[in-house]
């Protein structure tokens, strides 16, 4: 009787070692390797052109209207005193945005902020139109085109978001546009002072 119990639990045995062996045999290591990889050396230089920009005057006369001069860092513009007084007058800027890094670069938004003086109807840049800010009788815009047709007359084409700079070379012609929109005349002066129009450009 002991004789078989002993051939029953070495039976028993065996088929645990088999079921272990059969376990471990479904096992398997996978391995992924890479080549090298690098990391280029890459810039990223979006900015205007600098230097001084004077402005093109239009309007009927030169009385009530001067157009002040504006001076272009890389990541900043600041245009000097200006003065419009009567309809019609106003004044047009010429800038050039440049991409001089290693990177195109796509503009995502121009954000108008309102002078510190008054109270605006700003548009963002879109897809489909300019940013621009109605205050009072005066009317700013960020424009891809602008050119005085005649007279009083300033055909503008609004800057929308969406354009590409490409690598190195990029270069884009933004105009910044201030007329005297309204149809009377400001009883007493009115100053309006800080407005200003934010670009961001991201990678494309």
């Amino acid at each position: 009787m002991n004789k078989k119990y002993s051939m029953i639990l070495g039976a028993a045995i065996m088929s645990v070692f088999a079921i272990v062996i059969a376990y471990a045999a479904l096992s398997a290591t996978l391995t992924i390797t890479t080549n090298k990889i690098t990391q280029n050396a890459l810039t990223w230089n979006v900015g205007f052109t600098t230097g001084t920009v004077n402005a093109t005057a239009v309007g009927t006369s030169a009385t009530g209207r001067t157009c002040g001069s504006a001076t272009v860092a890389a990541t900043s513009i600041t245009v000097a005193d200006t003065t419009l007084s009567k309809p019609g007058d106003g004044c047009i800027w010429k800038f050039t945005v440049k991409n001089t890094g290693g990177i195109a670069a796509k503009l995502s938004s121009i954000v108008p902020a309102e002078p510190s003086s008054t109270s605006c109807t700003k548009t963002n840049a879109s897809s489909s139109a300019g940013a621009q800010m109605v205050c009072g009788n005066l009317t700013y815009s960020i424009n891809s085109a602008a050119s005085n047709s005649s007279g009083t007359t300033i055909t503008k084409t609004g800057l929308t978001t969406g354009s590409t700079l490409a690598a190195s070379t990029g270069s884009l012609d933004v105009y910044l546009v201030v007329q005297y929109t309204g149809t009377g005349l400001n009883g007493s002066a009115v100053t309006q002072s800080g407005g200003k129009f934010t670009f961001t450009y991201e990678q494309a």
